[in-house]
């Protein structure tokens, strides 16, 4: 028996418009909205949801979206529920456990499976829903999308992820390294709520929060040690479990996605973009290898993280044109009318890959991800800061630097992802910056980029970042993605679940692969590298002191060598593709 619910009076809403999906005009119908329906876990805690939907008699397919962020962020007249509920869904958007109108404690993504899983079974049960129902939602929402079909639900017939992970050792950390990231959503986009609820001191609103955030939050970053961080005490207890879980092993089991792709057999529609965050092109490209069999498909555009529009054409310093902007919406609705109410509107028929080619600036459509017919070709590092296709032959001088954790390379632009020009940094000196000569011709590059690095330090334990880049014939070199699929921290060179600290002044080989782009580097462009050990604010510093890092605060200056001999060859090999 699905959960009991309780209905509270209405507020009904008739909107005159129409909706045009492909050929298809439909008329719009009234849509009524019921607040804080009451959906009871299996342990007896109530999440509160709202729902839109036609109000017109029948029964419909139901689209559920979970959000940590307060459910009437997600509607509004104007927004995609509303839209949804005019052609003729029942739209379900609830607080999670612990948040806004929900009861319980919220414990980030720990709790979604099993609450989702209920919730789709009370979704299902409502008397105006036909028993179907599909999942959407973006970022957290899409997170609890794939934490709950991996239970399995049996109501569930299609979901939309949108611009999320695969794992949380590409989420929460990359290679090893902590996302800083998440300093400012657990205190701007959770704490607040926290605070309220448990009657504590400090902001309470968002507003609050990002007044708070824009007079401490450089300060805030830089805090050392992070596991006495003074801005989460008390409100992210989450946050410091993860510092206490810096390797890889069972602790990330709940966050763990690519091992259960076989509890998932309903078609998948994975989006994200190519300047997203880290975690997002990798998650997408991976879960839609492990389940596309079931009718999914992956859209990969060059947006940051966000809704992609018609209109949202540029990114970071670039325009992509006005091929790059996307009717997700329109999107989200052709794929659940085939799957949720069998359509035939032709999307199961289309190739179930579209990729947006930067560079290029056009979109394409591909039988599979990664590409077939890419073809893995070097570049190897070499004296003088060249990039190469020839490998080296005889013996080279090591390129070197110094890295202070006291004075990290600073992101000129403020942290904030999509395309930006990097060349300011290569004043630095503690960055390498190599490049190819001019290109002759155009060379395109899709899919996942690995880069292997010959490196010896003076520390027990450091990073290396390693940094994609077209170079433009002005000297402008623009990153191909966020800087956390970049980064490898060196005591994990063996695994994630094997930290190995460095023997000082051996030469080791570091091998990133988590790297992923579409970029067409066109002639007269240069394919630019740029080696550091530091990128803030997007990456916690490595102290080189090799102790635990969470509860480190001595820094330690590291003397850095990047090895290319003929023993050692670094490299990048990147995915070229015939034009």
């Amino acid at each position: 028996m699905p959960p009991f619910a309780r209905m509270n009076p209405p507020l009904a809403l008739s909107l005159a418009a129409s909706l045009v999906l492909g050929p298809t005009l439909l008329a719009a119908a009234p849509v009524r909205v019921d607040r804080d329906l009451e959906a009871r876990m299996r342990d007896g805690v109530v999440l509160r949801a709202d729902v839109l939907r036609p109000d017109v008699p029948g029964r419909f397919p139901a689209l559920l979206v979970r959000t940590p962020y307060g459910k009437k962020s997600e509607w509004g007249e104007d927004d995609f529920a509303f839209r949804a509920a005019r052609a003729g869904y029942v739209v379900v958007v609830q607080d999670v456990r612990g948040r806004f109108r929900s009861e319980g404690v919220f414990d980030p993504y720990r709790q979604e499976g099993r609450d989702g899983f209920d919730t789709i079974a009370w979704v299902a049960g409502l008397p105006f829903c036909d028993g179907q129902v599909g999942l959407t939602g973006l970022s957290y929402p899409a997170a609890v999308q794939w934490l709950a079909a991996v239970e399995a639900p049996p109501q569930l017939k299609a979901m939309a992820p949108a611009m999320t992970f695969s794992s949380g050792r590409s989420f929460c950390y990359f290679g090893g390294a902590l996302d800083l990231s998440w300093l400012p959503w657990f205190y701007k986009e959770i704490s607040p709520d926290v605070r309220r609820r448990l009657g504590l001191s400090g902001p309470k609103t968002a507003d609050e929060a990002d007044r708070a955030w824009e007079a401490n939050g450089d300060a805030w970053l830089r805090h050392l040690p992070l596991r006495t961080h003074p801005a989460l005490e008390g409100v992210a207890p989450a946050f410091f479990e993860w510092l206490d879980h810096p390797d890889d092993g069972p602790f990330w089991d709940f966050l763990r996605i690519e091992s259960r792709y076989d509890r998932v057999r309903v078609p998948v529609l994975n989006l994200s973009g190519w300047h997203d965050e880290g975690y997002g092109p990798g998650g997408a490209a991976r879960n839609f290898a492990g389940t596309g069999q079931w009718g999914g498909r992956l859209v990969i555009g060059p947006w940051t993280h966000g809704t992609p529009t018609p209109r949202r054409t540029r990114v970071g310093e670039l325009d992509f044109g006005s091929a790059a902007g996307l009717d997700y919406e329109g999107l989200l609705l052709r794929f659940f009318d085939r799957w949720l109410k069998g359509i035939p509107n032709g999307i199961d028929r289309e190739p179930p890959v579209r990729i947006f080619v930067m560079g290029a600036n056009a979109w394409r459509d591909e039988p599979s991800f990664p590409l077939a017919r890419a073809r893995p070709t070097a570049y190897y590092l070499r004296a003088g800061k060249r990039l190469t296709s020839e490998a080296p032959l005889a013996a080279e001088s090591p390129d070197a630097y110094a890295y202070d954790p006291r004075d990290p390379v600073v992101d000129p632009h403020g942290g904030r992802l999509g395309p930006f020009d990097q060349s300011p940094l290569e004043s630095r000196p503690d960055l390498l910056a190599y490049r190819s000569e001019p290109l002759a011709r155009d060379v395109e590059v899709t899919g996942p980029i690995e880069v292997e690095l010959w490196v010896s330090s003076s520390a027990r334990d450091t990073d290396f970042i390693v940094r994609l880049l077209d170079v433009h014939p002005d000297g402008r070199a623009y990153n191909l993605m966020s800087p956390t699929l970049e980064v490898l921290r060196a005591r994990y060179r063996n695994g994630e679940a094997r930290p190995e600290l460095l023997e000082p002044g051996r030469i080791v080989k570091l091998r990133l692969a988590n790297g992923i782009t579409s970029n067409v580097f066109k002639a007269g462009h240069r394919i630019g590298i740029h080696v550091t050990s530091s990128l803030h604010p997007h990456l916690d510093r490595n102290p080189n002191t090799g102790s635990a890092i969470a509860t480190e605060e001595r820094l330690l200056r590291a003397e850095q060598h990047v090895h290319h001999d003929a023993e050692h060859p670094s490299r990048v090999v990147l995915p070229v593709v015939p034009r």
